[in-house]
């Protein structure tokens, strides 16, 4: 996934939500007088979040399992003349990964993942390994923040079929299916790209997992998280993304 599709995903500006919750998130931090000085942006796609941190002069590290992402993340944030410094890995297996470009344990102010990143985790125990990932990354009394999917969101995607960009150059829509036994929602995104006078298709198929509340608490409590907040995520429709706030209480 997001191999092809990067390009795609970056001409139809859908990283923009990840940058939005990045500021969100900064000015959460700042009326509590908390400035992060170091931060873990996961599944950093094509670096809105991870410029966000940049600019607001953070010493930030966006990871990414795609190549193809993380090309444009390292050009945009050069193209800012700004500094980041990106790796690639599965966000699951961050700390076993000598490629990731993480530091020492203990060494994050804050990480994030943003825009439904981690809905994108479909086995049972993913959410349960990332977050004890995160928590060797964080020093005690750091942040995580995330946004999630809801079941309400999915419920949504019974045989439905959206546009999601049309554009002079570029449509983008996508079939979405959702299988409400297995919990897994289904996205066909096919997209038609215009060069000069010719139209060019692509297609790539995304399947995400809709996580439930009690799932996201029990897995945070084991990796030693206090939550702080859990609520409908600025800008949601219905209840239908939610935003988690929590903090590493412990070694």
């Amino acid at each position: 996934m997001y191999d092809s599709y990067a390009t795609i995903y970056d001409l139809a500006k859908q990283g923009r939500y990840g940058g939005f919750m990045a500021q969100w998130s900064l000015d959460w931090l700042a009326v509590r007088g908390e400035r992060p000085g170091s931060v873990l942006d996961l599944a950093c796609g094509t670096g809105a979040a991870t410029l966000v941190f940049a600019q607001a002069g953070c010493t930030v590290t966006g990871i990414d399992a795609s190549t193809a992402m993380l090309d444009i993340a390292r050009a945009r944030v050069r193209d800012a003349r700004l500094a980041a410094t990106f790796g690639e890995a599965d966000i699951r297996l961050l700390a076993d990964d000598t490629n990731a470009g993480l530091a020492e344990p203990s060494t994050f102010d804050l990480v994030t993942c943003f825009a439904d990143s981690l809905n994108y985790l479909t086995g049972a125990g993913d959410l349960a390994l990332v977050f004890h990932q995160v928590a060797v990354a964080l020093r005690v009394g750091g942040w995580l923040m995330f946004d999630i999917n809801t079941e309400a969101e999915y419920a949504t995607w019974d045989e439905r079929d959206v546009v999601a960009h049309d554009s002079a150059d570029l449509l983008l829509y996508q079939k979405l299916r959702y299988n409400k036994r297995a919990r897994l929602g289904t996205g066909r995104i096919v997209w038609f790209v215009r060069e000069i006078e010719h139209w060019w298709r692509g297609e790539e198929t995304h399947t995400q997992r809709a996580w439930r509340d009690h799932e996201v608490r029990a897995a945070l409590a084991a990796a030693g998280f206090t939550l702080v907040l859990a609520e409908p995520a600025p800008n949601a429709v219905d209840g239908r993304r939610f935003v988690y706030v929590c903090r590493k209480s412990k070694e």
